[in-house]
C-alpha cells in the first residue's frame, strides 16, 4: 500500500510541475517582443518599438533600420515630454499637468491571445484605467489598441488622444478637413494649404517667445510625419467633427518653445461612458523608408499618394 500511495503523489507532484510549467509558458511574452531590464522591445522587419511599462506604458523609441524617429527618453529628472502617451479628451477635464497614474506611473505587464498588453492603476481623480495593446500587423506596421475604462461612480463622456513627441524638424501634414485652423491659446502654426493637405514645415526661425499650436479636423484618418527620408503614417478611424470633444479637434501639432520637439496628436470620437463601461480605439503606425524618388523630391502631392499606398 505504501509503494501505491508513494506512486500516486509521486504522479501528483508531476502532474502539478506540468500545470506549472504550462501556466509559466502562457504568460511569457508574445514571440514578436523581447525584454531587457525596463525596456520591452517589438521587432517586425526593420522596424523596432521601445516600451517602458514601468514609466507610463511609454512608446520610448522608435527605430527603422536603426534610425530614430522620435524624440526617445533622455533624461527623466529634467525631461518629460518624451516618446508616446495616451491622453484623455478633453485636456480641460484634467488641465496641466498630465495624470501620473496613467502618464508616467507603472503600467503592469501582461500578455492576451498573443498580445502585449500593458494596464494601468485606476486614477482616482479621474476615475480612468487606461490599457494598451500591442501587435505587429505587417511589414513595418504595429497596432496599438487603446482602452479607456471608466471606474467612476458617474458617467463620463471622454475621448482617446495618443500624443507623440518628435525631432524638431522636418514635416507633418494630413489631408485637412471642413474645420478652419484654430491654436487655442497659443501662437498659431505657419501652415500650408496644399492640394487639400495642410502641409506644416517645421522651422525654428519662426518659433516665437511661446508655444505655437494648430488644431484641425482632418479626413481620411491619417497623419504623417517625414524627416531625413524617413516616414511615420498614423492611421485611425475618421470621425466627423461633431464626434469630437469639445473644445478639441481631430488632429493637432504643437511646437515647443524652446525648441525641444514638435507634438503629433490625433483623437478618436468622444463616448459618454457609463460606470464600467470602456471605449476601444485603435491607432496603426506604418514607418518606412521613403523610395529614392521621393527623398530626392518629397513633394507633398507625392507624398500623399505614397502614405496612401499603405493604408
Amino acid at each position: 500500500m505504501s509503494k501505491r500511495y508513494s506512486l500516486i503523489a509521486c504522479l501528483a507532484i508531476c502532474l502539478a510541475l506540468f500545470g506549472c510549467g504550462k501556466s509559466q509558458q502562457a504568460n511569457q511574452l508574445p514571440v514578436f517582443c523581447k525584454q531587457d531590464g525596463a525596456r520591452l522591445y517589438i521587432k517586425q522587419g526593420k522596424l523596432q518599438m521601445e516600451i517602458m511599462p514601468k514609466v507610463g506604458g511609454r512608446v520610448s523609441s522608435l527605430k527603422y533600420d536603426g534610425h530614430e524617429l522620435l524624440v526617445a527618453i533622455a533624461d527623466l529628472d529634467k525631461i518629460t515630454d518624451w516618446g508616446t502617451v495616451l491622453w484623455s479628451s478633453p485636456q480641460s477635464e484634467w488641465g496641466w499637468p498630465p495624470v501620473d497614474t496613467l502618464d508616467s506611473k507603472p503600467y503592469s505587464l501582461g500578455t492576451e491571445q498573443d498580445r502585449l498588453v500593458l494596464t494601468s492603476d485606476i486614477d482616482k481623480k479621474t476615475g480612468y484605467q487606461f490599457t494598451k495593446t500591442y501587435v505587429p500587423t505587417g511589414d513595418g506596421r504595429i497596432a496599438v489598441t487603446y482602452r479607456i475604462t471608466n471606474h467612476g461612480d458617474q458617467e463620463k463622456v471622454v475621448a482617446p488622444l495618443e500624443v507623440t513627441r518628435l525631432p524638431p524638424s522636418g514635416s507633418l501634414f494630413y489631408p485637412r478637413g471642413d474645420t478652419d485652423p484654430i491654436s487655442g491659446i497659443f501662437y498659431p502654426l505657419d501652415v500650408q494649404v496644399i492640394d487639400e493637405l495642410a502641409w506644416y514645415q517645421y522651422d525654428a526661425k519662426k518659433i516665437r517667445t511661446d508655444h505655437h499650436k494648430v488644431m484641425q479636423d482632418g479626413k481620411e484618418g491619417w497623419v504623417a510625419y517625414v524627416d531625413k527620408g524617413y516616414l511615420l503614417v498614423k492611421e485611425f478611424a475618421d470621425n466627423p467633427p461633431d464626434a469630437i470633444a469639445t473644445g478639441e479637434r481631430e488632429i493637432e501639432f504643437f511646437a515647443h518653445v524652446e525648441l525641444i520637439f514638435i507634438e503629433m496628436k490625433q483623437q478618436g470620437a468622444s463616448v459618454a461612458l457609463a460606470p464600467g463601461e470602456h471605449l476601444d480605439w485603435t491607432v496603426v503606425w506604418h514607418v518606412k523608408k521613403l523610395p529614392d524618388d521621393l527623398i530626392k523630391n518629397p513633394e507633398p502631392k507625392a507624398l500623399a499618394t505614397y502614405v496612401r499606398s499603405l493604408l
